[in-house]
C-alpha cells in the first residue's frame, strides 16, 4: 500500500471518528455546543418568568463579526439607552446568539447602554397572561426598572416580531410616557389581514361572520376559557418550520455532510435551538391577538382596547424606524409597512431588507443591512456622554 493511500486512509477514519463523536455528543451533550447568550449581563428587575437584563460595557477592544469584519469597541458611550424587546414564543437569548452574530455585542461595541426584556418561559401554568399583563403591567415596569437603572428618562426601543408591536401597543397605551424618544420594529406584522398570503385573507374572510355571531349572539371569542388557546412550544416550533420545510431539510442535510467539524456543528445547534426549542404561547394573548388583531385587525386601523386602555396609534409622536424582510413566509412587506400610516411621528421611513422572518432580524446579511442601518439611525438621534466611561478591567 502506498504512502498516499495510507494517509488517505487515515484521514478518514479520523474524519469518521470525528463525524460519530459530534452525532453522540450533539445528544447527549447538547449544552456543549449551545453558544448562546454568553454575553456578561446582570438582572436588574425581574417579576413572576419576566426579568429586565443589563449588559456592562464589552471588556475586550474588539469584536470580530461571522462575516470577519471586525469593530473596535467604541469606549464614549450614548446617553439614551436601547431597550431589546423579544416576541412571545421564542427566548430572549435570540438577541445574544453567536458571539459574532449577537445583535446585543453589536450594540455595545458601537457605544450604546444594551438592555434587555426577558418574557421568560411561559407553561401551561401560564395560559391567563393576556396583552394586558405584558402592555399594561411588565412593560411599564420593565422601563421603570431601567430609567433608574440607567439614569436616563430617554428610551430607544428595538422589537422584533411581535416585539415590536408590544413595543407600540404600550406607547399608543401609555400617552403620559412621552420619554421613548426612538423605536425600531423588525418585521412587525401590523396589518394582520396583510400578514401573508395565507393567514390575511383567511382573517378578513372571517372578520365578517365573527362580527354577524357577535351582533346576534353577543358571543365573543374572549367568553371561552383561555387554556382553550394555548399553543405549546412543540407545536409552536412545527408550526414554524412549516413556513419553510425546503430551508429546514437543506440545513439538516449540510449538517450531515459537515457532522465531523465541531465548529460547524456548535453553529447549526445554536442557530437550530432556536427553532426546534420554543416556549407556549400564552392561550389568553393568543386570545386577545385573533379576536382583536387577526379578525378585526384593530391595530390597523388605529385603535386597540387593551385592558382598561385604549391604545391610540395616531398618538406615537417617537421617531420610527421600521423593517421588513423580502422573502418573509410570515410577515409580508405590506403588513409591516402599515406602521408608517398608524403614527403621527414626522421622523419615520420604512426599508425592505434581504431575508426572510429569522435572517432579517439575525441572518448573514443582517449585520450590513438591519444592524447597520438601525446603528446609524440611531447614533444621529442619540446623546453622547461628555467624557468616555473609563474602560474595564
Amino acid at each position: 500500500m502506498t504512502t498516499s493511500r495510507i494517509e488517505q486512509l487515515s484521514r478518514l477514519a479520523k474524519t469518521s471518528a470525528a463525524f460519530a463523536k459530534n452525532m453522540v455528543q450533539r445528544q447527549v451533550n447538547k449544552e456543549k455546543y449551545l453558544l448562546l447568550d454568553k454575553t456578561d449581563n446582570q438582572v436588574i428587575f425581574q417579576d413572576g418568568i419576566m426579568s429586565v437584563k443589563y449588559y456592562p460595557p464589552l471588556k475586550t477592544d474588539m469584536l470580530v463579526l461571522e462575516s470577519g469584519q471586525s469593530l473596535h469597541v467604541r469606549r464614549r458611550r450614548f446617553a439614551i439607552p436601547i431597550v431589546m424587546v423579544p416576541p412571545l414564543g421564542v427566548f430572549a437569548w435570540i438577541f445574544d446568539l453567536l458571539a459574532d452574530r449577537s445583535l446585543v455585542r453589536y450594540f455595545l461595541a458601537h457605544g450604546f447602554e444594551v438592555y434587555l426584556i426577558d418574557w421568560g418561559k411561559p407553561t401551561a401554568e401560564n395560559a391567563d397572561l393576556s396583552l394586558k399583563h405584558y402592555v399594561n403591567d411588565w412593560f411599564p415596569q420593565a422601563l421603570t426598572a431601567i430609567r433608574e437603572h440607567s439614569d436616563s428618562e430617554e428610551v430607544s426601543l428595538l422589537g422584533y416580531c411581535m416585539g415590536g408591536l408590544l413595543a407600540l401597543m404600550y406607547m399608543a397605551s401609555h400617552p403620559e410616557d412621552d420619554k421613548i424618544t426612538n423605536l425600531i420594529t423588525i418585521a412587525s406584522p401590523i396589518d394582520m389581514h396583510k400578514m401573508n398570503p395565507i393567514t390575511g385573507p383567511i382573517s378578513q374572510l372571517l372578520s365578517m361572520p365573527a362580527s354577524f355571531i357577535k351582533n346576534k349572539t353577543g358571543f365573543k371569542l374572549d367568553s371561552v376559557a383561555s387554556n382553550k388557546f394555548h399553543v405549546d412550544g412543540k407545536t409552536l416550533s412545527w408550526l414554524f418550520k412549516m413556513t419553510n420545510p425546503v430551508g429546514v431539510m437543506s440545513s439538516y442535510l449540510e449538517l450531515i455532510r459537515n457532522l465531523a467539524d465541531d465548529d460547524y456543528v456548535a453553529r447549526y445547534m445554536t442557530m437550530n435551538e432556536w427553532f426546534t426549542n420554543m416556549p407556549d404561547y400564552p392561550g389568553a394573548t393568543v386570545q386577545d391577538m385573533m379576536r382583536k388583531m387577526g379578525l378585526y385587525n384593530r391595530m390597523a386601523k388605529g385603535k386597540l382596547k387593551i385592558g382598561e386602555r385604549v391604545a391610540d396609534f395616531s398618538q406615537i409622536k417617537s421617531n420610527i424606524l421600521a423593517f421588513a424582510g423580502d422573502n418573509d413566509k410570515i410577515v409580508s412587506i405590506a403588513g409591516a409597512r402599515a406602521i408608517m400610516s398608524i403614527v403621527s411621528s414626522t421622523d419615520k421611513t420604512f426599508h425592505i431588507v434581504p431575508g426572510g422572518h429569522a435572517g432579517v432580524f439575525t441572518g448573514s446579511k443582517a449585520v450590513h443591512t438591519t444592524w447597520s442601518i438601525s446603528k446609524d439611525w440611531l447614533q444621529l438621534r442619540s446623546k453622547a456622554y461628555p467624557r468616555p466611561v473609563p474602560k474595564a478591567g
